[in-house]
């Protein structure tokens, strides 16, 4: 395909089971112009003979295979995105579904707004046998949602302050232009280098939100953010190195700071880790970490009086305080 208008990265590794279905799912998109580039970080099953079997179909532009395991998810999305010539990009990650419409209706928002840099839908979550696990999620569409919510840039990166809204890279499509604005640290972090990077492409334009759920997440024992979460003083490392980020992103007011600051020290001393290592935390990141009893006690107010008592509270306090 000489000029395609989305780039699909599929990067892979040990995701044999689950690969024809992912891939079948891209390739059975109801959008016609897109090119799929087809990665493997040197797995140890059979995923190099599935791709291997992909690459005579027309649209499958590259199939890359590494001889040496990079040990980095976000490398690979690296190596995709520099072999990209779509003017839209979509991370199909290996072990998901995507449900027919989902390119033609996220390239399409991101067609009607040129000014927004990403675009994505909702998730049911899968197991690894491809069942449902629920569709009741406080994140996902309600019967009284608006079908589409375009967010200005600021507010949306103050939602992802405190939590990734864009929590899997399979829900998402973006422009290719914002990645001149993305901050390359987002390869450093194992547990969220995700997050820092969707936070990265979020500040570079508006975000199209579609209650739609055209996207499967599936959970499974193999997953990498899985194994990350085994090791909490680097998932609290990078946590902060990333939410001190998107701070000096959001144009934080004073008393919106001070309750933020009060957020993660009440977490940090309600987290089960040594004291030692909590100690440390506030040291590295006393601008965080370090919150007065004060700032605690403020949060606290503010949760309580607005109301919030699920799990959007922190979102909404934040952003309308």
């Amino acid at each position: 395909m000489p000029h395609p208008l989305v780039s699909v990265i599929i990067p892979n590794y040990n995701h044999a089971p689950y690969l024809r279905q992912r891939i079948d799912s891209v390739l059975q998109q109801d959008y016609p112009n897109f090119e799929v580039i087809l990665l493997d970080d040197c797995s140890t099953d059979n995923s190099c003979e599935i791709l291997r079997s992909y690459a005579d179909d027309s649209r499958v532009s590259h199939v890359v295979l590494n001889d040496r395991n990079t040990g980095s998810t976000f490398v690979q999305w690296q190596r995709g995105m520099d072999l990209a010539r779509g003017e839209f990009v979509w991370i199909a990650e290996s072990d998901d579904v995507a449900h027919p419409t989902l390119l033609s209706t996220l390239a399409g928002q991101l067609t009607l707004h040129p000014d927004a840099a990403v675009a994505y839908c909702h998730s049911r979550l899968i197991d690894s046998e491809g069942q449902m696990l629920t569709e009741h999620n406080s994140r996902n569409p309600q019967p009284n949602d608006e079908g589409v919510v375009v967010h200005e840039s600021i507010a949306f990166l103050r939602h992802m302050l405190i939590f990734n809204e864009i929590y899997n890279a399979s829900m998402a499509v973006f422009r290719r232009s914002a990645l001149d604005g993305v901050d390359p640290r987002y390869r450093d972090y194992r547990y969220c280098g995700d997050w820092h990077f969707w936070s990265s492409v979020c500040a570079q334009g508006k975000v199209v939100e579609v209650w739609q759920m055209l996207n499967d997440f599936r959970q499974h024992p193999a997953k990498v953010t899985e194994h990350a979460k085994t090791d909490v003083m680097k998932r609290w490392r990078d946590e902060q190195h990333t939410v001190g980020y998107i701070a000096s992103l959001c144009q934080l007011t004073p008393l919106q700071r001070a309750c933020w600051r009060g957020r993660i020290t009440k977490r940090l001393r309600a987290a089960d880790m040594p004291l030692a290592d909590k100690t440390a935390l506030r040291s590295e990141f006393p601008d965080q970490c370090s919150g007065a009893w004060w700032q605690m006690l403020l949060y606290e107010a503010g949760k309580t009086l607005f109301g919030f008592l699920r799990r959007r509270q922190d979102i909404r306090f934040l952003t309308a305080f």
